[in-house]
């Protein structure tokens, strides 16, 4: 006679039916140890602390805490108990309802959670939290090629206009050096927040872009983002010594550092920085038109619906460099961009301007 434990109407826990095929045999599978999802994010977060870029750590951090909201909302506080429908409600949720200045994610947005979400499931599988091969189980998200490309951009002329009346209006105040830096150079938010008033050479006509992590400022690429960039606008050189001479709040940051673009309470925020773009941008600050709230005033015209974001702002400088016909390796030195990243993403000439400029730059060569 068969004893109990051979009986096959058995249900309890390893011998259910419904369990993966893949898990059984497997003694991790069966020897999960609790953790919270708190402490398994914060496990995993310092792991992979030397080996993410800080930006990029940063984005990590930003996903996983809304995971970490997630099962707090849906009380799963043991993280062994974490399956491949509950990934996917999570997914889910993050994409349609966690979302707070959006309906949904964009694409890229949501692949960008979903890569996170597996990296994370798969270091919880080396630490015993979830069963070996949960990651497997959250299949790669593809982005269309027409998701990768972004189309929108600031016009250089609208770029223009607003550093000019910056100019006129504001001269050297820190909200011009920022629309002066973004027009001459199509920096990245980081770049201006990391830059020192060392690293500003008038003599040379130059800004000096550094890896500086120890103090907390860090660039898109690490170090190979670090280079000498050449002030060529007129007018760029005289404004940053007014500003310096004149209107930066001379302070030192907590690490002994000079920052160029300051507050009273030291280096300027990135958020402050993004405030900028998105105040002086909208068309009311210019004097013009917009059909934003009638109670919006010039001072919080950065919540315009109308107005650009920075990377609006690069993109435009890019694609004016572009078709002032100046070489793509040269527009990708400059920016710290590579060329295929710049056909993606950055280029807003249209087909026939693309065309022209091949046209163009073949004759000249074969002229020669």
């Amino acid at each position: 006679m068969s004893s109990k434990d051979d009986d096959p109407n058995d249900r309890r826990v390893g011998s259910d039916p419904n369990r993966s095929n893949s898990t059984r045999g497997d003694p991790r599978s069966t020897n999960l140890k609790p953790i919270s999802p708190a402490e398994a994010v914060e496990w995993y977060l310092h792991r992979r602390r030397n080996e993410l870029a800080s930006s990029s750590l940063k984005t990590h951090r930003s996903s996983l805490r809304h995971f970490t909201k997630w099962t707090e909302q849906v009380g799963i506080e043991n993280l062994n108990e974490l399956d491949g429908r509950a990934i996917q409600r999570y997914l889910t949720w993050r994409a349609e309802e966690a979302p707070t200045s959006v309906d949904h994610l964009a694409p890229k947005s949501e692949k960008t959670q979903i890569d996170i979400t597996r990296k994370f499931v798969e270091h919880c599988e080396t630490i015993d939290a979830v069963r070996v091969g949960l990651h497997e189980q959250i299949l790669p998200f593809r982005v269309k090629e027409a998701d990768e490309v972004r189309d929108e951009m600031l016009e250089m002329e609208r770029i223009s206009e607003i550093h000019n009346y910056l100019e006129t209006y504001h001269y050297a105040s820190r909200d011009h050096i920022i629309w002066t830096l973004l027009a001459e150079s199509g920096f990245r938010i980081g770049a201006l927040h990391s830059l020192d008033v060392q690293d500003f050479d008038p003599d040379n006509r130059t800004l000096r872009l550094r890896y500086r992590p120890e103090s907390e400022t860090s660039l898109k690429n690490d170090r190979g983002s670090e280079r000498l960039v050449g002030l060529i606008r007129d007018g760029t050189v005289e404004a940053l010594q007014a500003y310096i001479d004149d209107q930066r709040v001379s302070v030192s940051d907590e690490y002994g550092r000079e920052p160029l673009l300051t507050t009273r309470n030291g280096r300027v925020a990135r958020s402050t920085i993004r405030k900028s773009v998105y105040r002086w941008s909208c068309p009311q600050a210019l004097g013009d038109e917009c059909d934003h709230d009638d109670s919006m005033t010039s001072s919080d015209a950065w919540r315009c619906a109308n107005n650009a974001c920075p990377h609006m702002v690069r993109s435009g400088v890019i694609t004016y460099l572009l078709r002032e016909d100046v070489p793509i390796d040269y527009v990708s030195d400059r920016c710290d961009v590579s060329p295929s990243v710049i056909r993606t993403h950055y280029d807003g000439r249209g087909e026939s301007e693309r065309m022209e400029a091949r046209s163009q730059a073949i004759a000249e060569q074969l002229a020669n």
